[in-house]
């Protein structure tokens, strides 16, 4: 009688679901990375828009002139996960693409008592982990 090799089918089928767990742990850890290399990007898209509005403040003593193209301030562009930039009074709106499909942030400064611009962020998408992480990428001024 001849002796033969391989695997049994029990031990394929434990393969397969350790495979599928690991799959199951690092395939949502993978989305969540690349969300925020993504933001990350997207931060470095608004960085020239929102320095531009901090100086057009500071020059004008207001906001109501900072618009894109005007005072210095660049016209809106995009880039490989923005789709449209727009500025309007100093309030700085990236519309996402890709990875960040349906994802809007607004950046709107306010300039205080003692003359300081002040950023607050809001991110809307219909996806609550894009927004978490957009939350947490893009936190200017918050305390925690």
């Amino acid at each position: 009688m001849t002796n033969q090799r391989g695997f049994t089918l029990i031990e394929l089928m434990v393969a397969i679901a350790i495979i599928a767990v690991l799959s199951g742990i690092g395939i949502p850890s993978y989305q969540r990375y690349i969300q925020k290399a993504a933001l990350t990007d997207m931060l470095q898209a608004m960085v020239p828009y929102k320095m531009a509005v901090e100086l057009c403040a500071l020059e004008h003593a207001s906001l109501d002139n900072c618009d894109g193209g005007k005072q210095g301030i660049p016209t809106g562009g995009s880039s490989r996960y923005v789709s449209a930039t727009t500025i309007d009074k100093g309030v700085i709106t990236l519309t996402g693409q890709q990875t960040l499909a349906n994802l809007t942030l607004a950046m709107s400064p306010t300039i205080n008592n003692g003359g300081n611009v002040v950023w607050t962020r809001t991110c809307t998408a219909a996806d609550s982990s894009i927004t978490d992480n957009c939350k947490a990428v893009f936190r200017f001024n918050d305390k925690a």
